[in-house]
């Protein structure tokens, strides 16, 4: 992490962490990356404790506001993708490793113009009756088997998360089979995946259009249609350079416990490589980028913002993103030298994130300490294994009850 390079191209300019100070770069990367959930100094004096400093230095909380100014945020996005970069999941659905992508909104602090300001890298803000808030719409990507975020976004809460998803689609393989829920159809979006070669399923509403509503109607489990976009469709194709002609789908019916029906679009068009009955179980696996979010509102508390610049917010968001997929990487490492079936085993990320925060510093200040910390840190996790129970029945529903407020994921 303190390779020349690396913080050549992450600090804002070439005299930032040149002197002897104590908030050098690594461990400014450090301080943000524990996650800074209380009050600043309360979390740099417990970072610190297990730092040696000169005889009479302290780490200020001034200091620190100062020091991170000197950082980019993109460096804790390169970070996670070194992270990343030797992870190979092994495929779990029909040789395909499922991708979930989605996206949530976090409220920001409001106490910052710069923030708030329309364009650029505001964020924009919403007068009400009771004062300002400001939003901002957070997108990724999650390997859909292990709960790594391969890729995330921080955007206006107005930019709409269908162009979002349509910058993050690079970062898909080959092999890779995107699942994304009923937000996100569009006629566009279905062409640049085809003109990409990605392979999809995705949700769609049961009026999506009138073929949808046939397919509803007729009971059939699953049917290939042609879809014809019109001028009304023209904008989105010519915003991506898309040709406007006919795009071949399949729409494949998924009936739940509860009478209810859900529609998926796919491109996986085979009746006989992909039976129609598959398709409820590869829908369920979209879960795991809502627990990714939980994990990161609820547990590592993303919206307890201690910056106010965009700037500030980038750095906590894409830190946070890092700490869940080294808490998530530690977490599966258990798992695998266990022997245990992720599917069954799901080990306690919140612990693994409070170990992970835990023994950083140490780390940073003897990476060699790793042999001693290692096993600590394993026996640990290992202690908060669980036993998933998938088939655990739940208390009925009606199907048209209101629920009387928004799952804790959300706000």
């Amino acid at each position: 992490m303190t390779s020349v390079d690396f913080i050549a191209r992450h600090r804002q300019t070439a005299r930032d962490f040149t002197r002897r100070a104590i908030f050098t770069f690594d461990r400014v990367v450090g301080v943000l990356l524990v996650n800074l959930m209380r009050s600043l100094q309360v979390e740099l004096d417990q970072f610190f404790s297990r730092l040696p400093l000169p005889s009479g230095r302290r780490a200020n909380d001034d200091a620190f506001r100062m020091a991170r100014k000197k950082l980019r945020w993109q460096a804790f996005v390169e970070l996670n993708q070194a992270v990343l970069a030797d992870l190979r999941p092994a495929p779990d659905w029909h040789g395909f490793r499922v991708v979930a992508g989605d996206s949530t909104t976090l409220y920001l602090p409001t106490t910052h113009p710069d923030t708030l300001r329309e364009g650029g890298d505001g964020f924009g803000c919403y007068h009400t009756d009771t004062g300002i808030y400001s939003l901002a719409r957070a997108s990724a990507l999650c390997e859909a088997s292990t709960g790594l975020i391969l890729r995330a976004d921080l955007t206006s809460e107005t930019e709409d998360e269908r162009t979002v998803l349509a910058s993050q689609l690079d970062q898909l393989q080959a092999n890779d089979l995107l699942v994304l829920d009923r937000g996100y159809p569009a006629y566009w979006l279905f062409a640049l995946l085809q003109a990409k070669q990605r392979h999809f399923c995705i949700r769609l509403k049961l009026d999506f259009s009138a073929q949808v509503r046939a397919f509803v109607a007729s009971g059939a489990a699953s049917a290939v249609i042609d879809i014809t976009p019109n001028g009304a469709h023209r904008p989105g194709f010519a915003a991506h350079s898309l040709p406007l002609q006919p795009l071949r789908l399949r729409l494949v019916r998924v009936p739940l416990s509860s009478g209810q029906v859900e529609v998926l679009a796919t491109s996986l068009l085979d009746e006989a490589q992909w039976p129609a009955a598959a398709f409820a179980a590869l829908y369920q696996k979209r879960w795991r980028i809502e627990e990714a979010f939980r994990h990161l509102k609820c547990r590592l508390k993303l919206e307890q913002f201690g910056g106010e610049t965009p700037q500030a917010i980038r750095q906590e968001f894409h830190a946070a993103i890092l700490l869940h997929n080294l808490a998530t990487i530690a977490a599966q490492d258990v798992l695998a030298q266990q022997k245990r079936d992720a599917q069954i085993h799901a080990p306690n990320l919140t612990h693994a994130s409070h170990l992970v925060r835990l023994y950083l510093p140490q780390l940073l200040a003897d990476p060699a300490s790793i042999r001693e910390i290692g096993p600590l840190l394993y026996d640990s996790i290992a202690q908060q294994v669980i036993r998933r129970r998938p088939d655990k029945p739940t208390s009925p529903r009606k199907a048209n009850r209101k629920k009387p407020r928004h799952h804790r994921a959300y706000k």
